[in-house]
């Protein structure tokens, strides 16, 4: 890092320390004071800077980069600007850490452990080293610094301010920004902690129960009984595929399969409680979701598994012309009441549904290949769809007493062998 004078950028003096941390205590006390609110990171960071401002810090332009840990994102940037009226967040996705834009830029240098970075871009011989620089001296910006903002987790965030007032920030303003930060980062690690836990248990075991989970419901053996459209699906000869493909291929394989399943799943209400193997377990709600329509919810599921099965027939061509290997699934549907809840050992629970009604769509799913149909469905819910429906016979089933009708759509676009 270059500096035109690197004595200017010296720690501040105690005598200065002191002037700040007295100056930046309204901040201090507004912060600890969002420290006991749920807000927005946004909100928090609009609010934090603006309290700066409040105190005469002139601050027209501030960014926040947190790395993340999301399967989606490596990183947030947050974007507050005097002109905007607010904050922004701006989703990074894998892989920018690589990018140029990453690597050319200040939040690389503290992210690796480097030191705050100040530039006076308003003063003759300022080094334009970060084409961030270019961009600001451009808008007119006479001022820029980016802070390290350190977790207790030894996570490496990144604050930076820009200033457009003439001389930009005194060594006051940028002590008084110092004194601030601790605290600072303390509110918005409380803020980044509670949203990485939330979008985790989304992404392991749903919104739904997620929700259930973050509200208390943690206990083993607290569940509770529910209406609902079950679904399950499989892969079609998943055992061959495994022993024919590499493995790299076969997760390959999943992935496509599973977002091709799970998109019309969640589009349509519902939510995916387990993937097993090759397999998905899936609900819809009737009360919470439909408003307690039966019906309702049966229709939801049956466009689920319509628009999923039309769209796993519509990729193979594409995957034949890529020499990737073609699949075939089928679907089963079911509607009934399961006891829905926390279920496992004492320190490791699975929030699950049982019940008759599971075991049940579970048997129905295995006669997808032996009836060659991709879409099967119970007595039940054939009563409560109101599409046409075509019978497929009485079957038995394993570890279900009697034998049961099942169904499939009367005149279906589906058509066409499971396998």
């Amino acid at each position: 890092m270059t500096t035109v004078d690197p004595q200017r950028d010296a720690a501040a003096s105690p005598e200065l320390s002191q002037h700040a941390r007295i100056r930046a205590q309204p901040v201090i006390d507004w912060l600890t004071d969002m420290g006991m609110r749920r807000s927005r990171i946004t909100t928090l960071h609009d609010g934090f800077i603006r309290e700066l401002i409040n105190l005469g810090v002139p601050v027209a332009r501030s960014t926040l980069h947190m790395p993340q840990l999301h399967p989606q994102l490596r990183a947030v940037t947050v974007l507050w600007e005097a002109e905007a009226g607010g904050a922004m967040e701006i989703p990074r996705a894998h892989g920018v850490e690589q990018s140029s834009f990453f690597m050319t830029s200040p939040v690389r240098l503290i992210y690796e452990g480097g030191p705050a970075i100040r530039r006076r871009l308003a003063e003759p011989g300022c080094p334009q080293d970060f084409p961030i620089i270019e961009d600001l001296v451009k808008e007119g910006y006479s001022d820029y610094t980016a802070r390290p903002l350190p977790f207790s987790n030894k996570q490496m965030n990144t604050l930076t301010l820009a200033s457009r007032r003439e001389g930009g920030f005194d060594d006051l303003d940028i002590a008084t920004v110092d004194a601030c930060l601790p605290a600072f980062a303390t509110v918005l690690e409380l803020r980044n902690v509670y949203r990485t836990a939330r979008n985790l248990l989304q992404t392991y075991i749903g919104p739904r129960s997620s929700g259930r989970v973050l509200s208390g419901t943690v206990k083993r053996g607290e569940v509770e009984r529910i209406n609902a459209v079950i679904w399950t699906c499989d892969l079609r000869d998943f055992t061959g595929l495994s022993e024919r493909l590499p493995m790299e291929d076969v997760i390959l394989l999943l992935d496509d399969y599973f977002e091709i399943m799970a998109q019309p799943i969640a589009a349509n209400g519902g939510e995916i409680l387990k993937f097993i193997g090759d397999a998905i377990l899936a609900i819809f709600p009737i009360e919470e979701q439909q408003e307690g329509d039966a019906c309702r919810a049966c229709a939801a599921a049956m466009q689920a598994a319509q628009s999923a099965l039309e769209e796993a027939m519509a990729v193979q061509p594409q995957r034949r012309a890529e020499n990737k290997p073609e699949f075939r699934c089928g679907v089963a549907l079911h509607v009934g009441d399961v006891m829905y809840g926390n279920v496992g050992a004492a320190d490791r629970l699975d929030f699950t549904v049982i019940g008759p009604a599971v075991n049940l769509v579970c048997r129905i799913e295995t006669l997808n290949r032996d009836l060659e149909v991709p879409l099967v469905y119970s007595a039940d819910f054939a009563r409560l769809w109101t599409g046409k429906s075509r019978s497929l016979g009485f079957h038995d089933l394993k570890g279900v007493r009697e034998a049961k009708e099942v169904f499939t759509l009367a005149d279906p676009p589906l058509a066409g062998p499971g396998e």
